[in-house]
């Protein structure tokens, strides 16, 4: 199993969606508004937040199919189909919430005009069938993830996240902007994906197409996931509050000034979790040392490869967003988006840490480590947001992914790397805002100001990587040349 191979499949299948939402975005944004864009990443955080009923099964599917001998067919099945039964059926009870929660926060929570709160009633019945296919998905990708099949799972969301970008997109520029016709495309076009995932696990991970659906695995796959679970309420409810309080406080065109951002800062993570993806059914069938290792070597290169591009993404942003929606745009969302960057950076590490934990069965310390973090960041997001925007509110998100990840290295045993990272990239941040501030205290071009940050934190990367490639190579088997010198 080549850990560095499936990275890359999984980074490949990150990237291509990617590539093609950097021309669709501001194409999408001018055709259905900023304020339908508000509403739609208000919808889109919605069915996220009801995710939480998927009750940690997905990451169980995914550990347990991991942790299972590759030829013990009948406990895949058996995994497989008890998890995705039970997830069908929380995905349609959620279903029957979601719809009348929508109205209600459109009703009470917003202030919309019209015509437009109108348009989300009459759209709002395709979150019903939303949250079943984003449930029964997740269990797929997690059957996928645990038998270590990263290529057919890059294919596969390769073509339906394209897929589920330029249909809904082209709808927008050929039949009409409207909510009621952008929804329903877009969930059908989740909905093809379903058929596709099913024949690949038929066929290479179970061998057959016979439903197992055993109580004794629905109790092992509620107790692992039921800590998941903790955290799969706590994370989507501190990451989509900030949207709903800038929503009610500053108006959804404030909320696309932070959501566009937040997206772009959001794909950061894509390396630390193709990373963390492909390392979990190595570390799950590990030995204690030999998982240790593995996720320690792990965080210490998400940290360096990641760092050059989010310290460069803090200084040329401003100007990105510029040339990329537009000044007026840039100039409202920037600021927020360059201190999300940073608190990306720190959930980078805390990913790590995070995945570490669920690998190796130790997702009752996750869980702890998300409620800890409920009352400081819930307490400093309403005031600040009060006080100062979304600015603020984006750097109460960067102060929870900071504590996220000394609390999760802590309770990993990885806190002293943990330490040691932030301080190294705290002052590497810092020396990239004082570069990117337009009247700041070093002048000269933008990209001869970039380039200080990010060849230091770059040149800092390669020379630990260089030290460390006989351990790394050994550690995730990468196919490299002997060294002359040994």
């Amino acid at each position: 199993m080549s850990i560095v191979r499936n990275t890359g499949y999984n980074l490949a299948a990150s990237l291509v969606p990617i590539i093609i939402s950097l021309v669709v975005l501001p194409v999408y944004i001018r055709a259905i508004g900023e304020a339908r864009y508000g509403m739609f990443a208000l919808i889109s955080a919605l069915v996220g937040y009801f995710g939480v009923l998927d009750l940690g099964l997905s990451a169980a599917t995914a550990q347990r199919m991991a942790a299972a001998g590759n030829n013990d067919f009948d406990a895949k099945r058996k995994i497989f189909w008890t998890a995705a039964a039970i997830n069908l059926a929380m995905g349609l009870f959620g279903g029957a919430l979601i719809l009348p929660a929508a109205l209600l926060y459109v009703d009470h929570g917003l202030s919309l005009e019209p015509a437009m709160a109108a348009e989300f009633r009459a759209s709002a019945v395709w979150l019903v069938l939303a949250l079943p296919v984003t449930m029964i998905t997740g269990v797929m990708s997690g059957a996928l993830r645990g038998a270590g099949l990263f290529r057919d799972l890059g294919v596969i969301n390769v073509w339906t996240g394209t897929l589920s970008q330029l249909l809904p997109l082209a709808a927008a520029l050929w039949v009409s902007p409207s909510l009621t016709v952008v929804l329903p495309v877009l969930y059908l076009s989740r909905a093809v994906n379903i058929a596709w995932f099913g024949l690949v696990i038929a066929q290479k991970v179970l061998h057959s197409w016979r439903p197992q659906i055993d109580r004794g695995r629905a109790r092992d796959l509620l107790s692992f996931g039921g800590w998941v679970s903790i955290s799969a309420l706590v994370s989507p409810l501190l990451t989509t509050l900030d949207r709903y309080l800038i929503g009610s406080i500053s108006g959804v065109k404030a909320v696309a000034h932070y959501s566009v951002p937040y997206q772009i800062a959001s794909k950061s993570l894509i390396l630390p979790v193709a990373i963390v993806s492909s390392m979990l059914p190595r570390v799950a069938s590990a030995g204690p040392e030999e998982a240790r290792e593995l996720g320690k070597r792990g965080i210490r290169s998400i940290a360096a490869l990641t760092g050059p591009v989010m310290i460069g993404g803090v200084v040329l942003l401003r100007p990105v967003m510029d040339w990329w929606i537009g000044p007026d745009f840039a100039q409202a969302s920037a600021l927020c988006g360059q201190i999300l960057i940073v608190g990306f950076w720190w959930n980078a590490l805390g990913v790590g840490c995070n995945s570490w934990l669920h690998a190796v069965g130790r997702v009752r310390l996750s869980a702890m480590a998300h409620l800890i973090e409920v009352v400081p960041y819930l307490v400093m997001l309403f005031v600040l947001l009060k006080l100062y925007g979304i600015a603020a509110a984006a750097l109460a998100f960067a102060f929870r992914m900071a504590l996220d990840a000394l609390i999760l290295g802590k309770f990993s045993g990885f806190g002293k790397e943990i330490v040691k990272l932030s301080v190294l990239g705290g002052g590497l941040f810092a020396l990239a805002f004082a570069l990117a501030l337009p009247s700041g205290p070093i002048s000269g071009p933008l990209l001869a100001k970039a380039a200080v940050p990010v060849l230091l934190s770059s040149a800092l990367s390669l020379a630990w990587l260089y030290q460390e490639r006989t351990l790394l190579r050994s550690v995730f088997r990468w196919p490299m040349r002997a060294d002359a010198g040994g």
